[in-house]
């Protein structure tokens, strides 16, 4: 079943069990009024028991109703089937102030508290000193068009919203802010989350406001099926998004789409498996968010700050549509993961690899560099249709296949000393570096073939003698140093090309062997400069030449040995 379809039944099924009449305001049941339990709402008042009073009173269906005023309260519980609508404002007062511990991850006195309640609707206007509310073992929950604001001045606060073993709750076009103090270090955050879910099934964020809090705006553990949608997060002190992971490998059904994750100081969406147990799949959709500046402290730079996601040890990752710009860290940073597919995302930063990975696929993306670092250990990595500045690949890399095919390569300076295959086809590449576009020192197999490149600054393609099973066919090359440099590599097949020498450079050759060794030349078309030499083969070797075409320039074969000449 789609992500959208289950969406749309997820929310057709809580209208039915949180609302039995069309809509708010026409519930079935009687509206309670607390002013007639004598609540006062006049800011000075406590008011717990009156508001408590009136809850207790009502039936399945009935609403109580908070008019306009200030309601001094401490903690109110909620009774199944009696929905809250706060027109006035929920303030908190405590007798003694709480924190934030690994060890009390709760406090005793939230000011909303739900344990096995369900089918209720809230609309609610609260300041708390503690969470806002605290649901547990609850079912059917709507929170609806609220305000959840903490003091702010709390250096280890409670969340706005904490869900612990809960399932179907809707919480839409609701604020949660000020939870903890801002984040004042680069390298150092306090407690203080927007939204807490904690081993919570079908939960659905949607259409709401989440900032200025002093950790996560939302933070998943050990939760399935959870979905935030149109939703904006703010000068949150850690990540937008969060998704932690426990050791059963329950976690599964993300959807995180068309959200608003701006100059938060973590990452936009962080998706960080730390578990012993080895990356699974989690079907996760990350579509058609936007992230700005994110991963920053008063302009200084945190260790964190992906503009699309984080990803670590997980699988089945799904990125479509996104756009990142002034983030700190990578668009994409991938770790350990299985199978991440990315089409039509927009960043100005790069893709980050490392570690293991199962199939990378991106599509159609426009990113800055593709980076792989030494210790990456790839099944597979296909690029089809990208925008990209480079592709980054530092020795020691081993991919068992790598598809680089119909990219624009804007700045190529690609180094292949890896294990593994590589196919380079149908790409336009262009580099002002003073480096080569392709160095090919080592790997399996090396096919070039099929691209239009241009080399401003140096040479296109260098070719080492430690090179084994390479083939460069039928590309338009244009070079301001030598189109192709072959410095002996065995059996090496350059068939089909166009190879064109640019003026300007220290060489103007379209091809240069040194020392060939069974060098194999076919069908290619070289544009050197007049009568001067296009083509040079240097030292001793073997060569085999069939059907080259000379438009300007001359070839000189040397002292090589030249198995059937054509011209």
């Amino acid at each position: 079943m789609g992500t959208k379809i289950r969406h749309v039944i997820f929310f057709m099924l809580l209208s039915v069990l949180v609302f039995p009449a069309k809509s708010w305001g026409l519930q079935s049941g009687k509206i309670i009024n607390v002013k007639d339990f004598q609540a006062l709402g006049d800011g000075m008042t406590n008011d717990t028991q009156a508001i408590q009073e009136a809850i207790r009173s009502g039936s399945p269906g009935d609403t109580v109703l908070i008019p306009e005023g200030i309601f001094l309260v401490k903690t109110i519980g909620l009774k199944s089937g009696v929905h809250l609508k706060s027109l006035g404002i929920l303030r908190q007062q405590v007798d003694i102030l709480e924190e934030f511990s690994q060890s009390k991850q709760n406090s005793s006195a939230p000011i909303i508290r739900g344990k096995d309640v369900s089918d209720i609707h809230l609309i609610l206007r609260l300041e708390s000193q503690n969470e806002g509310i605290y649901l547990t073992g609850s079912s059917n929950i709507s929170i609806d068009k609220s305000e959840f604001k903490g003091d702010g001045t709390s250096l280890r606060s409670f969340a706005g919203i904490l869900l612990y073993k809960c399932q179907m709750v809707s919480i839409q076009e609701t604020k949660v802010s000020h939870y903890g103090i801002p984040r004042l270090q680069t390298h150092t955050y306090q407690p203080g989350t927007g939204i807490r879910i904690l081993e919570s099934e079908n939960i659905i964020i949607d259409n709401s406001n989440i900032q200025y809090n002093g950790e996560n705006g939302v933070f998943i553990h050990y939760s399935k099926d959870i979905s935030v949608l149109n939703s904006v997060f703010r000068f949150n002190g850690m990540s937008a998004i969060q998704v932690a992971f426990g050791n059963s490998g329950i976690e599964k059904n993300y959807s995180f789409i068309n959200n608003l994750m701006e100059d938060n100081a973590a990452d936009a969406i962080d998706i960080n498996n730390r578990s012993e147990k080895p990356y699974w799949d989690i079907n996760c959709l990350i579509e058609e968010n936007t992230s700005k500046r994110n991963g920053f402290v008063s302009g200084k730079s945190t260790p964190d700050g992906s503009g699309i996601a984080t990803l670590i040890n997980v699988s089945g990752v799904r990125m479509i549509n996104n756009t990142a710009e002034k983030n700190n860290r990578p668009a994409l940073y991938i770790e350990n993961c299985g199978e991440i597919y990315a089409e039509s995302n927009k960043a100005d930063n790069q893709v980050e690899l490392v570690l293991g990975l199962g199939h990378l696929n991106l599509v159609s993306n426009e990113f800055g560099n593709l980076n792989l670092l030494a210790n990456v250990r790839a099944k597979k990595i296909s690029l089809q249709k990208n925008r990209l500045n480079n592709i980054s690949m530092p020795n020691g890399v081993e991919v068992d296949s790598l598809l680089v095919m119909d990219n624009e390569i804007t700045n190529g300076m690609m180094n292949f000393n890896l294990v593994g295959n590589v196919s380079f086809i149908g790409n336009k590449i262009s580099s002002e570096s003073e480096n080569p576009v392709f160095l090919v020192v080592k790997a399996s197999s090396i096919s070039i073939g099929r691209n239009e490149i241009s080399s401003l600054r140096s040479n296109a393609i260098l070719v080492q003698k430690t090179a084994q099973h390479v083939s460069i066919t039928n590309n338009a090359i244009q070079s301001i140093n030598s189109c192709i440099v072959d410095n002996g590599a065995e059996n090496l097949q350059i068939s089909g090309n166009k190879l064109m020498s640019l003026a300007g450079g220290k060489t103007r050759f379209t091809l240069e062997s040194n020392n060939p060794n069974n060098l194999f030349l076919s069908g290619n078309e070289h544009v050197g400069v007049g009568k001067i030499q296009a083509v040079i083969f240097r030292g001793k070797g073997t060569a085999s030449v069939e059907g080259e075409k000379f438009t300007q320039g001359v070839p000189q074969y040397g002292e090589i040995r030249i198995i059937n000449k054509g011209m």
